[in-house]
């Protein structure tokens, strides 16, 4: 009873006061402890988006790279399937160049056997000749070696 006629004046237990007090007291501690954690923390999060800034900045620094590195790489490839196909046909030519090799070996064995052939006939109408015959025999002609 006595807090009510006190409380319709305005007044309080002293008791009731010192808590209060006390409380209020703790909130005021808890809050500046929150404080400073809020602004540790907002001090946290501006150094990590300095880290995010800058980390962005090399990783945009780094595509570029990736696409100059790109252009070089394409550079090359075309370079290296030109080259490819050079190589190829030389590797074609050269086995054109065995093939016609191994023609031209047999064209002259060819070639040889032919112009063996005409001597031995040559040889053998001039000695029926010397010897006047009109028809060459087709027995091989002896031929006098030199001693």
């Amino acid at each position: 009873m006595a807090s009510g006629i006190l409380g319709r004046f305005g007044l309080a237990r002293a008791a009731h006061v010192r808590a209060a007090t006390a409380r209020a007291d703790k909130f005021k501690t808890r809050t500046a402890a929150l404080k400073q954690q809020l602004h540790a923390a907002l001090d946290e999060a501006a150094q990590w988006k300095q880290q995010a800034a800058q980390l962005n900045t090399r990783a945009t620094a780094a595509m570029h790279a990736i696409d100059r590195r790109k252009g070089k790489d394409a550079g090359h490839l075309d370079e290296l399937a030109t080259l490819r196909d050079k190589f190829h046909r030389l590797q074609e030519a050269e086995q054109t160049i065995a093939l016609t090799r191994g023609h031209l070996l047999t064209m002259e064995t060819k070639l040889d056997v032919l112009e063996g052939a005409i001597t031995v006939l040559d040889r053998r109408t001039r000695d029926h000749l010397e010897h006047g015959t009109t028809e060459p025999s087709i027995e091989p002609a002896v031929t006098a070696k030199p001693s």
